[in-house]
């Protein structure tokens, strides 16, 4: 990865973290300081994460790099690979920066 793409990505994941704190800090307002128990239950079993913004960002970017590995070795067959996963790991990460807001 290169120093700047990787700067970029590093800048998208502090926004990432900013954006799954808000998130996580409205849910527990609404539901009267609580976290819906579903949402507990589906984090730990589901995605083996927790009710942590952090740990949820975390979670996401070894998902998010383990997914774009995998679907460049397949669409590229190992040829061009670090650029293209950078990019999609910045994809990605957009994708879900936008569903948050």
């Amino acid at each position: 990865m290169s120093l700047c793409i990787g700067k970029l990505l590093e800048q998208k994941d502090l926004k990432l973290s900013s954006e799954m704190q808000r998130v996580a800090t409205s849910a527990s307002s609404s539901t009267g300081g609580q976290f819906s128990l579903l949402w507990k239950d589906r984090l730990a079993s589901t995605f083996h994460t927790s009710i942590d913004p952090e740990e949820q960002v975390a979670a996401f970017q070894q998902a998010r790099r383990n997914a774009c590995v995998y679907l460049n070795s397949l669409a590229l067959q190992s040829a061009g690979f670090g650029i293209t996963v950078s990019h999609c790991e910045l994809r990605l990460t957009d994708a879900l920066i936008q569903s948050l807001q």
